[in-house]
């Protein structure tokens, strides 16, 4: 309040102490959009899986940042769950990209594996590990 009893508009010194965050977007240049691409990376790229996820992989093209694409059946559940999976893999993938560099060189195609549960903790582990696996098997 200033001196009149009314409410300062004083914006300089609570913008002064928020933090800085980095640019944690999910931009659509990091996402796979059209058939055609999905199609191709399930014709010739490489798959791994484990407990929680099914990954699909190829490089990325030269000068781009790798992308990925989900793919949710119907078979997975109802929509709800579909898209808490969709929102759980797209966090986990925003998150670890900066973290794992193999994330930065592959496209991918991450689906659900079967019988699986969602858990975002699980989801990261998993995709960080296939993506690391899947690395090594393209740059050997």
């Amino acid at each position: 309040m200033d001196s009149t009893g009314k409410p300062s508009n004083n914006l300089t010194s609570a913008s002064a102490t928020q933090e800085v965050k980095p640019d944690e977007s999910f931009p659509k240049s990091a996402r796979l959009h059209s058939s055609l691409e999905f199609d191709d990376l399930f014709a010739r790229g490489k798959v791994l899986a484990d407990p929680m996820l099914v990954m699909h992989s190829r490089p990325a093209r030269a000068n781009l940042n790798g992308r990925i694409g989900i793919s949710i059946s119907k078979r997975v559940g109802h929509a709800p769950l579909r898209n808490r999976w969709k929102r759980l893999i797209r966090e986990a993938y925003r998150r670890q990209v900066r973290r794992t560099p193999a994330l930065t060189r592959l496209d991918l195609v991450v689906r659900p594996r079967r019988g699986a549960v969602p858990s975002y903790t699980a989801i990261e582990h998993s995709l960080a590990s296939l993506a690391v696996r899947l690395d090594k098997q393209w740059h050997r």
